[in-house]
């Protein structure tokens, strides 16, 4: 059964009092420091390869919603998981079914068969012809997204190919071989050689015809018709086993894969068909390539304190830098205990998202300036560092480009961010495109308690202030910016935008719940698990499998952890008849207060468009905030460019 959420005006804080056994409690009382470690420690870290991380670990100590207090200390085992990655995805079965196509429409996703077999971009950027449909990853090689070009001069309008895995290129052809070949034409790399073919297909004899071809201007940054192309179809040259264009053409069939694609009616609940505006050129935003970026090479461990370099020695999951980050939080651990305080979770928990974070890397070309395999999150490290009283307040510091590993499909959004120039949005350029940002994310290890009431935490500015309304609830006294970090490194934000409208009212997300918005970066604001359940989501059903607790899927600025939603086909996971609170969250067993992702009516939010929310984080933290060393940049979460010795500089 699906657990109940409860949604109220107030907070509604889960309180789980449990009572400590009087010789557990005399024996903490005592600071038997080395029963407390043997109980941190005993946890067991099940690495299943570079997809999932695993740990079957006693929790410290379990929190109160309301207060934070310490409920008990029990030793029981609970499981932790994150999800599989998407290179574990890529290559999971899926069943499909394809069916005929009479012809091709805009946006919509295709096959193209020849014989037996199906054209597919293959991880060189070649087109072959191969018949396997079996994994994720031969479904979006061989998968096409057609894009309608409007003819000027009244002739028939034709279709640009994108490849659905490496969206950043398109259909094009090689002029002295006349072979088609995939070109870059929306990345980092296009230059002057940049093109696409633009096709029509003939229902009665089933040819593709290259009806014009557009050349990339590189001085304008658009694209121009290339007026020296004469029209071909496209043929199958058996004797070099390729495509090429032709005076005649081979026979292909459209088929639709049977895989939903689609934006779902809950994002986009207005049913808006998608504006016409032009594509901001990534061009105009600053973008520079990936060896120049801040997080690439060694400009991390020129600025690290010393004391963190064994950390991040090199990017990615290392067996040396995961025992150096054990370490350090081992010494986290010691000192928080010697001085009364304590994490909010196990060890165990921090270093399985850890595990996480550093196992995800981009598995397609679909990032302006983004390279196939580089790690979505290259470093994340532990700080140990004391203010000036010489109160300790140790962190989790991830370095985050905000990326994530699988296709965006950006170019589905509705109705995009406009870039703010050029008057009303009718007239203003629209973000289709990501490129790389720059984050150095801290995460609060220490237990600072839960507020106890909703405007307990002592906000710079919220959306509810920026829009001069005067009632707060947990959606609106939320930041103007990012409030969380989902597992793949991509930042997390609040239900609502800046007007107080939600997201998918405004149908500015894709079907996976995520967006870029002027700066051209990528960031949550929905659960396209919850939403679609299409098995290429931040998170996935085959996650459940096995396990007795949803996904590790992020965690909020203010500290705690954030899970997948509960699953009515698996029923009897842990807390799953445990009311979730106003925050969107509960304490049970001993998995601490932690935040889930959930489904709530639009109505809460005050919205009279029937439909469902799909929410990761709802916008209010209950971890109290206030007392977290430079938490704030000017009016939003201090996470990018912040230099200061809580993220580990010198």
């Amino acid at each position: 059964m699906k657990p109940k959420v409860f949604e109220a005006p107030k907070l509604v804080p889960i309180t789980r009092a449990l009572t400590i056994l009087p010789k557990l409690k005399e024996l903490f009382m005592k600071n038997s420091f080395r029963l407390y470690i043997l109980i941190m420690f005993l946890g067991i870290f099940i690495l299943n390869g570079c997809s999932q991380a695993e740990v079957l670990t006693p929790v410290s100590t379990p929190y109160n919603a309301k207060s934070g207090a310490k409920l008990n200390s029990s030793n029981v085992s609970v499981s932790v998981s994150t999800p599989y990655n998407a290179e574990a995805i890529l290559s999971q079965t899926i069943q499909l079914k394809p069916t005929s196509k009479k012809n091709i429409a805009d946006k919509s996703r295709i096959l193209l068969k020849h014989e037996n077999s199906y054209l597919a971009t293959n991880n060189r950027y070649e087109i072959e012809l191969n018949e396997s449909l079996s994994t994720y990853d031969d479904l979006l090689l061989k998968t096409f997204y057609p894009v309608k070009e409007e003819s000027a001069s009244g002739s028939q309008s034709c279709y640009r190919l994108d490849s659905e895995k490496h969206s950043i290129y398109s259909i094009d052809y090689d002029t002295a071989t006349m072979r088609l070949k995939m070109r870059n034409n929306w990345g980092y790399d296009r230059d002057a050689e940049s093109a696409y073919l633009c096709f029509n297909f003939d229902t009665a004899s089933h040819t593709l015809t290259a009806a014009k071809r557009y050349t990339f201007n590189d001085g304008e940054s658009t694209f121009e018709e290339d007026k020296n192309f004469s029209p071909s179809s496209v043929f199958y040259d058996s004797a070099h086993a390729y495509f090429k264009l032709n005076s005649s053409g081979s026979k292909i069939s459209l088929y639709e894969s049977g895989f939903d694609f689609s934006v779902p009616s809950d994002f986009n609940p207005v049913h808006s068909q998608g504006v016409p505006n032009q594509r901001v050129m990534w061009e105009k935003n600053r973008t520079e390539s990936f060896s120049r970026h801040r997080l690439s090479g060694d400009k991390i461990q020129k600025d690290i304190n010393s004391i963190y370099l064994p950390q991040v020695q090199v990017a990615g999951n290392n067996t040396e830098t995961r025992a150096a980050a054990e370490k350090m939080l081992k010494q986290i651990t010691s000192d928080l205990v010697g001085s009364g305080e304590s994490l909010r979770y196990s060890p165990a928990v921090y270093l399985a998202f850890r595990n996480g974070l550093l196992n995800t890397k981009l598995k397609g070309s679909t990032t302006v300036n983004g390279v196939i395999e580089q790690n979505t999150v290259p470093y994340v490290f532990f700080t140990n560092e004391m203010d000036g009283s010489g109160v300790r307040h140790p962190f989790m510091v991830l370095t985050s480009y905000s990326i994530t590993d699988m296709p965006s499909r950006l170019l589905d959004v509705p109705a995009p961010p406009g870039d703010g120039k050029g008057g009303s949005y009718p007239d203003q350029n629209v973000t289709r495109d990501a490129i790389l940002q720059t984050y150095l994310i801290k995460i609060p290890l220490k237990n600072y308690g839960n507020v106890s009431s909703l405007t307990e935490n002592e906000m710079v500015e919220t959306l509810a202030s920026d829009a001069g309304e005067s009632h707060h609830d947990v959606y609106n006294h939320a930041s103007i910016s990012s409030i969380g970090v989902a597992v793949d490194g991509v930042m997390i934000y609040p239900v609502l935008n800046n007007m107080l409208i939600s997201t998918q009212r405004k149908a500015e997300i894709t079907n996976t719940g995520i967006h870029v918005g002027r700066g051209m970066g990528l960031h949550w604001h929905a659960d396209g698990h919850g939403a679609t359940g299409n098995g290429l989501n931040l998170y996935n059903l085959a996650d459940y499998a096995g396990k007795s607790h949803p996904p590790l899927i992020g965690f909020g600025f203010d500290g705690i952890a954030l899970f997948g939603k509960y699953e009515t086909a698996y029923h009897d996971m842990d807390g799953v008849q445990d009311l979730l609170d106003s925050f969107g969250g509960h304490a049970h067993r001993n998995y601490g207060y932690h935040y889930h992702a959930h489904a709530a009516p639009s109505s809460v939010i005050g919205d009279s468009r029937d439909y469902t929310l799909h929410i990761l984080m709802k916008g209010a933290w209950i971890g109290k905030i206030n007392n977290i060393p430079e938490f704030w940049k000017g009016d939003a979460p201090n996470v990018a460019g912040q230099r200061n010795r809580y993220a580990g500089d010198r």
